[in-house]
């Protein structure tokens, strides 16, 4: 059994665990859900998870800490252990705190100790060690030397992998081309995004072409690219397809994969990409389409309603143009503008006509919004399957 920390929208890694393994995870606790799958399958997608703080393998599912327990405990990982070792506690236990964490790891210390080990206890300064803290002390590195257990209702377990926000950070920041005034899509949420077009859609995993119509700076064909699927990019701006392509140049260069990108100008509406990517077929659509005007403070009725259609507009086209291109069982994860004022959700007319474009909803009775609290304009992801 493995343990999935989920990010600040637990939706979001639910929709994304059930897409890559294809099976419904179960949710046991705040942003905390287990799958039963084992640890080499875990570890082989954990990279390309875009919505999962951490993993972590079972150790034991009925832990209640005792100095018998604390024993067998040191015993199992311990044992055939030489020179020091590195320990993290995490509590996720409701009413946990950072003392909850301090007492544990120093009872687990005096046991190590009594083995015979030296131990060093990575300071808490809270009840959950944060990911940096992981991450820097490489407790989630396969190294058996270094470790952090979590403590999860009665589950006790061992976190075997860390998203990488060094890494993340580098892809987002370090790019040469990135455009603001456009909004920058993260890293992250385009892994999710793929992952969700993917998972929706019926196809050989080996024959996937990826398709990001309204490419910008290029973030989903750059993580396309390093999950190794064949990307194809386009956008209306012809200033966006040469960035995008400084971008690629940039990924090909500091991350040693090839850019094999295919990009070119073109309207979302009406651009024909099946006869341009000939003889590939694209399949797999994952994109973040026009948003719209963005808002720093809230806008008035009559603003909001004219900046709607205007997107409703664009968005119903495009849906249109490309729903008729792809063949049956495409898969698709669209992000388009959701707007939040004064605790009400507009959405956008368009998607109550999803099926008329011959679109199946893969999350229905969901609602998969990335919306930070202070932002007027959110993204919702539309998850779709071609009929």
């Amino acid at each position: 059994m493995i343990i999935c920390f989920l990010g600040r929208q637990p939706e979001l890694g639910l929709a994304e665990l059930q897409a890559v393994f294809h099976q419904a995870p179960q949710l046991i606790g705040d942003r905390i859900a287990s799958l039963d799958i084992n640890v080499d399958l875990a570890l082989t997608k954990a990279n390309r998870l875009g919505s999962i703080i951490k993993l972590a393998e079972t150790i034991d599912p009925n832990f209640v800490v005792s100095k018998t327990s604390l024993n067998e405990l040191a015993t199992k990982l311990f044992d055939s252990i030489t020179g020091k070792i590195t320990l993290g506690i995490s509590y996720y236990n409701r009413g946990a705190s950072k003392q909850s964490a301090i007492s544990l790891g120093q009872e687990l210390k005096q046991v190590l100790q009594e083995h015979t080990h030296s131990v060093r206890l990575v300071p808490s300064v809270a009840a959950t060690l944060s990911s940096a803290t992981v991450l820097h002390n490489g407790l989630a590195h396969g190294n058996p030397k270094k470790v952090e257990l979590n403590i999860v209702g009665h589950t006790l377990c061992r976190t075997i992998f860390i998203q990488d926000i060094d890494a993340y950070t580098f892809r987002d920041r370090r790019r040469p081309r990135r455009d603001a005034h456009n909004g920058m899509l993260p890293p992250k949420l385009a892994q999710t995004m793929i992952n969700l077009a993917v998972g929706a859609a019926k196809l050989a995993t080996d024959n996937v072409n990826i398709l990001d119509p309204f490419c910008g700076t290029g973030v989903v064909l750059q993580e396309a690219t390093l999950m190794s699927y064949q990307a194809y990019g386009t956008d209306l701006n012809p200033q966006m397809i040469d960035n995008t392509k400084v971008n690629m140049d940039w990924l090909a260069k500091t991350h040693r994969v090839n850019n094999a990108a295919k990009l070119t100008v073109g309207d979302a509406t009406n651009f024909n990409w099946q006869t341009w990517a000939k003889p590939a077929v694209i399949n797999v659509v994952a994109t973040e389409t026009y948003l719209g005007k963005p808002y720093i403070n809230t806008p008035t009725k009559s603003e909001l309603l004219n900046n709607i259609a205007n997107c409703n507009t664009v968005i119903s086209k495009f849906l249109g143009n490309i729903a008729a291109q792809l063949p049956s069982g495409s898969g698709l994860c669209i992000g388009v503008p959701a707007w939040y004022i004064r605790d009400h959700i507009y959405h956008l007319p368009c998607l109550s006509q999803i099926n008329q474009y011959g679109l199946v909803n893969q999350t229905v009775g969901a609602n998969l919004i990335y919306h930070r609290p202070d932002q007027v304009v959110g993204r919702e992801l539309l998850v779709l399957q071609k009929r």
